[in-house]
């Protein structure tokens, strides 16, 4: 699609297709209504995911796609704030009429601007035949580009979903100070990703995700062996920890797999994320079921190992193969 129509006119699409989804919500009288409104809404935010990820790594540098990614985590916080708001005073359809209108105003922006959006280089389908989907697979080192990617943003939505638990039931820390300390996380993603923009200037990609990796697995350590209010400093290490790896591994596609497949190499990876959000989330609370969540812990702590091994490996493959 961005090769067909370019991405400023993808990025005016994806965004509307949000706008249908919220303003569905908004209206929705019963639950498959809900549902048939969450197919426009996961279409347009997959879209805009995969266009906007990929132009900032095409055209600008580590610390514009970490910077990116920060103002993500401002979204995303204030998101739920307004949801809130609306949700104390009864009224979760207004939540979602001032979510959509927020998209439109987006909408709008883009629009005006779109031919600002420098279109990526065309690939000549007749000088140049397109990589099938499993050549593109098949290149060296993509494999664990795609399990980076799966057990990454599994670590993520598990910290998310199930953090909070895991404090009240294991660590017996209240309710409102077990959110507050889940909060950290996400603050210290944030903030993390900001910071994590100007660590660019000093340090080499791939030393940063090894740094940001050891990282969390030291904040998954903390999270298992502390008590009380210790066990914070365990959600701050690991959000740290999580801040640079997602936008670092989406900036270096074009760099370890090349321009002319890094769009579909970039929607793979964000398509695998999400199977990750999907998946391993409901797999720790099966297993939380069966051990209890104790278990919290002890299964990031694999995840972020295999996330740190595929890592290493990617690199050295990425490196072979450019040798």
């Amino acid at each position: 699609m961005i090769q067909k129509i370019g991405v400023g006119n993808l990025i005016v699409c994806s965004i509307f297709c949000t706008v249908i989804g919220l303003c569905g919500f908004s209206i929705s009288q019963n639950f498959f209504f809900l549902i048939v409104s969450a197919i426009p809404l996961g279409l347009g935010a997959g879209a805009i995911d995969t266009a906007v990820n990929d132009y900032v790594a095409l055209h600008y540098k580590a610390h514009h796609m970490n910077w990116l990614h920060g103002f993500w985590g401002i979204g995303a916080t204030a998101g739920p704030i307004i949801m809130g708001f609306y949700l104390k005073n009864q009224n979760w359809r207004g939540g979602y009429i001032v979510l959509a209108s927020l998209q439109f105003i987006l909408v709008v922006i883009v629009f005006f601007s779109r031919k600002q959006w420098q279109q990526p280089r065309k690939i000549s389908h007749a000088s140049e035949k397109q990589d099938s989907m499993i050549t593109l697979i098949n290149r060296p080192g993509v494999i664990f580009s795609l399990i980076c990617f799966i057990f990454y943003v599994g670590i993520e939505a598990c910290m998310g979903l199930w953090g909070s638990s895991f404090l009240v039931r294991v660590k017996d820390i209240p309710v409102s100070t077990a959110a507050f300390m889940t909060s950290t996380y996400y603050a210290s993603l944030t903030v993390g990703r900001l910071a994590a923009g100007f660590i660019t200037f000093f340090l080499s990609s791939r030393k940063l995700l090894y740094l940001s990796e050891t990282l969390l697995i030291a904040g998954v350590v903390v999270l298992l062996f502390g008590n009380g209010n210790f066990a914070a400093i365990g959600f701050i290490f690991t959000g740290l920890g999580s801040a640079a790896i997602f936008p670092t591994m989406l900036h270096e596609t074009p760099g370890r797999f090349g321009v002319k497949n890094s769009a579909r190499i970039m929607s793979l990876q964000l398509a695998l994320a999400y199977t990750g959000t999907t998946f391993l989330p409901p797999l720790l609370g099966f297993l939380a079921e069966r051990f209890t969540l104790v278990i919290f812990p002890y299964l990031l702590f694999v995840f972020g190992c295999i996330l740190l091994g595929s890592t290493i490996i990617l690199e050295r493959r990425v490196k072979d193969n450019q040798v």
